[in-house]
């Protein structure tokens, strides 16, 4: 991890489950997690005990304090990098906690690769801080001790630093000399009279130490000593120089008068030769050609273009960097006028502000369009003389980052309202899909309703429209069960509406067996796919699907693939159309959020995003061979992983029998009272015993009353997420506290939380995503119990 082990981390987490979960995967990363606390007021003691570098925050904590408190408490008491890791993504607490100035925030639910990236993105900024405070601290000390005189300027020769000693021999107070001019603070001249020019050097070359007249703010002449030194950044592009000189002995009256006599003719030559605005002509046309590399030469050799403009827009200068920017020479760009260099849409976005900054001579930076380059430019402008000294640089790259970091925050928004789209309709689908049900059940023996059929049809397709929405919001965690591909398939085409003039061949390979997968995000997957080959041909073709098990020299000739998997072991999903093709320039952007090349059809560009997060979320990887004119195939590798954790078809077994004679006594958690009564409805109809409570504690509460009275529940059904209370998780942890042997189900519409995808982990026995038939949840509750009572029986 290059350094970052040395990170000690404190999770602040109200949730103990959840922290040791963080807690445990930090641990296999090699981090130091220092300890776990519930509350605020506990972290506060912990940070002033322990001192970690970074902080996981969640923000509903137990306690007085929330976590922005925390972290704002925190940050008052020493440098600490706090990402946030919480459920939390309303814009009011998102705002509060931007003010603490987090150092990342990790929505939940989340899985274990967003977390380690997070935690690396936080751990190296907050490093890099630690070494650059070190850094700048140690050189201010220095400078600040050193007898001989320090000035450093920037590009555009404003002074940012001089220590006492500077200022003392200077003249120039400290808080008067930064800001200014380098040549009103650092006016030097030569022994004979002529004026001096700062010398740079590059680090290969030698500089030796000269003697120039320095004149002092109050106009007196002293004799001093100096060198200079350019400043670089990380890429070795100029950002400034530094001057180290000291005072020499006073001089003898016959130099005094010379410097004098020097200094008169300076003046005199200045007002008369020196081109309008141009410290940079002076430097080219005075420094004699035996100066060590004098400061115009080390502009030219900067790598962004340098350019600097007079009062009334000239270009007056322009290094080697612009000329080449611009494509023109020396004499065709020197004396144009700056706005002609560019559209007359950027002069009307940009010529205002820049005159403004140019009148009040002020520094402004500004970013614009250069359509001749087609690329982004930063234009940072400082007062030069009459007008305008511009270092520009080329940000296109950084632009088109912020393009796709504003993409991904439009996705993680879609993600958000997703998620809680999600799990209150699929309460409501529950509901409408059990009633449907029931009724469906009801009728049995008589003549069936087509109309019910169509109606159970319908939530059906509703409920996979809401779990493809889930799906891409966050690639949520497939629920494995063993699944046959070959019979999902031909099940999907008996209910997929084809389209018109299209022929669909499906090969599926015989004899394959089955393998462990998510069946509804395969489904969709496989939906998707077929979908995007059918508007590839939208007046008709042929549509070939094939099922198999693939040999090893067969695997990905050379295509397009969004992630290769490890190992050539799996099977093989093959959608291939005779459509139009993919143009080779679209190619390397067909799994990017948004990107479509049918916009004018509304295509919103995220079927092959959805894609590719189900194929990632099982281990596999999506392929795309296509030529233009000819089709496209699109190709879904599975591979087969014998040690996956998976969840057995929600624990249901095929044949439905009776509960046995003595009726279990079950315990409901569901603060929707529709669902609720589903529930409760429909356990009852099958002899068991229920009792209802909508909020977690207080099914804590009765589970430790049925105890105490020696009336112990068989079987506990908690709905994950509570708003405004403990949720399923909370009182899962609660549960076992007073009784180990719990045994629960868990059930969630939200699908893609953790804890559905790993119950066992979190102490369930099963779970139950919604919506859900009521055949499914009668299945489950009977298989549930019978192992409950094998288990006691042994």
């Amino acid at each position: 991890m290059t350094g970052l082990e040395r990170i000690r981390i404190l999770i602040v987490e109200n949730e103990g489950l959840v922290g040791c979960d963080i807690a445990n995967t930090l641990g296999k990363l090699g981090y130091e997690v220092v300890a776990i606390s519930r509350s605020g007021e506990d972290a506060l003691n912990k940070y002033d005990d322990l001192r970690p570098d970074l902080v996981l925050m969640d923000v509903h904590l137990a306690g007085d304090m929330d976590g922005v408190e925390t972290a704002r408490k925190l940050n008052q008491r020493g440098h600490v990098a706090v990402v946030y890791v919480t459920a939390c993504a309303d814009l009011e607490t998102v705002a509060r906690a931007r003010e603490t100035q987090p150092y990342g925030y990790l929505l939940k639910p989340f899985s274990e690769d967003e977390l380690r990236l997070t935690v690396e993105v936080a751990a190296t900024r907050y490093l890099e801080e630690v070494e650059r405070n070190r850094r700048e601290h140690s050189y201010f000390e220095a400078f600040q001790s050193l007898s001989d005189g320090v000035i450093a300027a920037d590009l555009a020769g404003v002074v940012v630093f001089i220590n006492p000693a500077a200022a003392k021999i200077t003249g120039w107070p400290v808080d008067q000399a930064v800001g200014r001019s380098l040549n009103e603070v650092f006016r030097i001249f030569k022994p004979g009279g002529e004026q001096a020019e700062v010398q740079l050097t590059d680090e290969s070359e030698s500089q030796t130490d000269r003697t120039v007249w320095l004149t002092t703010r109050s106009g007196d002449r002293v004799a001093i000593r100096d060198r200079s030194a350019a400043m670089r950044d990380q890429r070795n592009s100029l950002t400034g120089l530094i001057i180290l000189f000291r005072r020499l002995a006073p001089p003898s009256s016959v130099e005094t008068q010379a410097a004098s006599a020097g200094n008169a003719i300076a003046a005199t030559s200045s007002a008369s030769e020196k081109p309008e605005g141009s410290e940079l002509a002076v430097a080219a046309t005075e420094a004699p050609a035996e100066s060590p590399a004098p400061l115009v030469d080390v502009v030219e050799s900067i790598s962004d273009p340098l350019v600097a403009l007079d009062g009334r827009w000239r270009v007056i200068y322009a290094n080697a960097s612009a000329l080449r920017m611009f494509e023109r020479s020396s004499e065709m760009l020197l004396g144009t006028y700056f706005w002609d260099l560019l559209p007359a849409a950027t002069r009307d976005a940009h010529h205002e502000a820049m005159a403004h900054a140019m009148l009040h001579r002020e520094t402004t930076n500004r970013e614009l369009y250069f359509e001749e380059k087609q690329a982004w430019l930063e234009v940072r402008s400082y007062p030069f003389a009459e007008g305008l000294l511009l270092l520009i640089k080329d940000i296109t790259s950084r632009r088109e980052e912020a393009e796709r970091r504003s993409r991904m925050d439009r996705l993680e928004s879609l993600g958000l309202l997703a998620r809680g789209f999600a799990h209150d309709f699929n309460n409501l689908l529950t509901v409408l899909l059990g009633n449907l049900s029931l009724a469906e059940m009801r009728q049995r023996g008589n003549n069936s309703s087509p109309e019910l059929q169509t109606a159970k049809q319908a939530t059906l397709q509703a409920q996979n429209l809401v779990q493809q929405l889930l799906t891409f919001a966050r690639g949520g965690a497939p629920i494995k069960r063993q699944t046959n591909l070959g019979e999902m398939i031909d099940k999907f085409f008996q209910h997929h509406t084809r389209g018109a003039g299209i022929d669909y061949r499906v090969e599926v390979q015989p004899g394959m067996a089955s393998v462990a997968v998510d069946p509804a995000q395969i489904r969709r997957l496989f939906s998707n796919l077929v979908r995007n080959s059918e508007q590839a041909q939208p007046n008709g073709g042929h549509i070939t699907i094939r099922c198999y098990v693939p040999e090893a020299s067969e695997m990905f000739p050379g295509e397009m693939v969004s992630d290769l998997p490890a190992n050539s072991t799996g099977i093989v999903i093959e959608v291939e159309d005779k459509g139009e093709g993919i143009a080779p320039e679209h190619l390397a952007h067909i799994f990017e959020p948004y990107f479509s090349t049918r916009k004018a059809e509304n295509a919103t560009g995220l079927g092959l995003t959805v894609c590719e997060s189900i194929a990632k979320a099982h281990g596999g990887s999506l392929s795309v061979r296509s030529d233009v004119g000819k089709g496209t195939t699109v190709r879904f590798y599975l591979p087969v992983d014998s040690d996956s954790e998976e969840v057995d078809a929600m624990g249901m077994a095929r044949n439905f029998e009776a509960p046995p004679a003595a009726a279990a006594r079950i315990l409901v958690l569901e603060d929707d009272p529709l669902v609720r009564s589903l529930i409760t409805r429909n356990l009852a109809t099958q002899g068991y015993e229920i009792v209802e409570s909508a909020e977690g504690s207080e099914t804590v509460r009765l589970y430790q009353e049925a105890m105490n009275e020696n009336r112990t529940f068989d079987l506990v059904v908690l709905d994950l997420s509570i708003p405004n209370g403990m949720g399923g998780v909370r009182a899962m942890e609660k549960l076992r506290g007073i009784d180990p042997e719990v045994v629960a189900i868990v059930s969630s519409g939200y699908s893609d939380d953790p804890v559905m995808a790993r119950p066992a982990a979190y102490g369930f026995a099963a779970v139950l995503p919604k919506p859900y038939e009521p055949t499914d949840l009668l299945r489950l509750v009977k298989n549930v119990l019978s192992a409950r009572g094998l288990r006691r029986a042994t």
